[in-house]
């Protein structure tokens, strides 16, 4: 026996499939208004840089390295004070990522440094910088940083931050 099914009962079913399919896409969110469904949190080479409600990502710096200033003549990386105390429950921090490969960090200058505070750093094993995040100094401001990364004394890339 063979059920020939018209074009138009195609069309119906698929449009009652569809209704079906985003009134249960729509609701899987569904739940109490106070419930907060947390993000998981963003760890990078053994540090926890965000655990909180919104989910959060990192800024990488661009390859470019036209107009950077040479590398620090200590070889060190020039980075903000860190905050001492935590900060208050406003927005994430801004983090940045320099390498894919927690064995494998970089020196790193923020220019200006004051504007920010340095929240957390990770480090590979000779103290080079893996990651940090940043917050404004001031809570409720905005800050505008440059970057600059170098491997050893070469130039590498840099990068815009706004911290707010």
């Amino acid at each position: 026996m063979s059920v020939d099914i018209s074009v138009r009962t195609k069309v119906s079913l698929l449009t009652a499939s569809l209704a079906t399919l985003s009134v249960v896409i729509g609701c899987s969110g569904c739940g109490h208004p106070d419930v907060v469904h947390a993000a998981p949190p963003f760890k990078r080479c053994g540090v926890t840089f965000w655990s909180g409600a919104m989910g959060i990502g990192a800024d990488t710096p661009k390859r470019s390295t036209r107009g950077m200033p040479p590398a620090p003549a200590d070889g060190w990386s020039h980075l903000p004070a860190r905050l001492g105390t935590p900060p208050p429950a406003a927005g994430p921090p801004h983090i940045v990522s320099l390498s894919d490969d927690c064995s494998h960090g970089r020196t790193v200058v923020v220019s200006p440094a004051s504007p920010v505070r340095l929240l957390k750093v990770a480090e590979d094993r000779a103290g080079r910088v893996v990651d940090f995040s940043l917050v404004p100094a001031e809570t409720g401001t905005t800050a505008r940083v440059h970057v600059y990364v170098y491997d050893g004394r070469r130039p590498a890339g840099q990068l815009l931050v706004v911290v707010d």
